[in-house]
Formats: structure tokens, C-alpha cells, sequence
């Protein structure tokens, strides 16, 4: 029960879209899959971080408020980058390119950092994990539940490389020119939302 209910819990953050949803599907659409698994990977590594602070307490050094303010004003100067990046970068149709060790740490690192200094998503997983501890105080189920909701996120993630590099093929220069434009836009937007909310 603890695994379903945290496996469909995982599915259902599907509908959080912030910076990392299109992070995810432009990395894809730009480089390839492998890009996109190096995202969902960094995503995932910042999520099981976040999920060892609030299984062993330490979530209270992030939610003191001066930390929470650097974490989100860094987080803040991330996205504003990104969005700048992907505003101004040249759209190109490519087919699968090759991948070194490099660049898919480098994937890695843009999908980890984007996810781990938004405070919102601690937030989110401080929820998560007050939920579970309530209805599975059982140290093994509840670690049951935590591993689920990561599994389901992972999942979401995975299907979404695999739904743009099926979509990628319906694309036309024009329209992924659009796209980026619309998610430089919508990502400088988060950035400054960021910035606000942690003032």
C-alpha cells in the first residue's frame, strides 16, 4: 500500500511545471536523449538529497530564513541565466548526437543545480515526507513510500525524454524557435518569481 500510494503520489508531481519541466524537455529536443536522461538524473539526485535532509532532520537548516533567501537567490540566478540562454540561443534540428563524459555532466549539473536551489521543491518534499511519517510511521514502510515518490517522479521524468524525442520529429524550425523563445520568457519569469517569493 505505502508503495502504491507514494508511486502515484510521485506520478501525480507531473503536475508541477517549473523551470526543471523545461529544462527537461529543451535538453531534449536540443541534444538528444541522453541530454534529457542527464537531467532527469541530476533532478533525481537533488530530489534523494532533499528526501535524506528531512529523513534525518537536518530540514530546519534550510528553512531558516537567511538560508532560504541564498538558496532561492541563487536558484533565482540560475533560471535567469538559463532563461537568457535558451531566449537568445539559435534553434537547430538535430538528429541524436554524440555524447562525452563532459557535456552529459554538464547536463547533469544544470538539471541538479536548477532543482536543488529552488526552495519550493524542499518545500514540497517537507509535505511530502510529513505525509508519509503520519500515515507510515514504521520506519520501513515509510522508507517504502519516500523510495515510491521518487520512483514515480523518476518514471515522469523518464517518459517525458521519450514523449519529446517522439514529438521532436513533428517539429519545425520554426516552431522549436517558438518554443525556446517561450521558455527563455517563461523561465527569466520564474527567476524573477523566485526572487520575490524568498525577499
Amino acid at each position: 500500500m505505502s508503495f502504491l500510494e507514494g508511486f502515484a503520489i510521485g506520478l501525480g508531481m507531473v503536475i508541477f511545471i517549473g523551470p526543471v519541466f523545461f529544462l527537461l524537455l529543451n535538453s531534449s529536443f536540443q541534444s538528444g536523449s541522453r541530454a534529457g536522461f542527464a537531467v532527469a538524473l541530476g533532478i533525481i539526485v537533488s530530489d534523494i538529497i532533499y528526501v535524506g535532509l528531512c529523513y534525518y532532520g537536518l530540514s530546519s537548516f534550510i528553512n531558516i530564513e537567511n538560508n532560504k533567501f541564498w538558496m532561492g537567490s541563487i536558484g533565482s540566478i540560475i533560471v535567469f541565466i538559463l532563461g537568457l540562454h535558451y531566449l537568445l540561443k539559435k534553434a537547430k534540428i538535430t538528429t541524436e548526437i554524440s555524447m562525452n563524459s563532459r557535456r552529459l555532466r554538464i547536463f547533469f549539473l544544470k538539471g541538479f543545480s536548477v532543482n536543488f536551489f529552488n526552495p519550493f521543491v524542499f518545500a514540497v518534499w517537507i509535505g511530502v515526507f510529513n505525509y508519509g511519517q503520519h500515515n507510515y510511521p514504521e520506519p520501513g514502510s515509510l522508507k517504502i513510500f519516500l523510495i515510491s515518490v521518487l520512483s514515480g517522479i523518476l518514471f515522469t521524468d523518464v517518459v517525458k525524454v521519450f514523449l519529446s524525442k517522439k514529438i521532436k520529429g513533428f517539429i519545425s524550425l520554426k516552431r522549436l524557435t517558438l518554443f525556446f523563445k517561450v521558455t527563455g520568457v517563461l523561465l527569466i519569469i520564474f527567476s524573477v518569481r523566485l526572487l520575490y517569493l524568498v525577499w
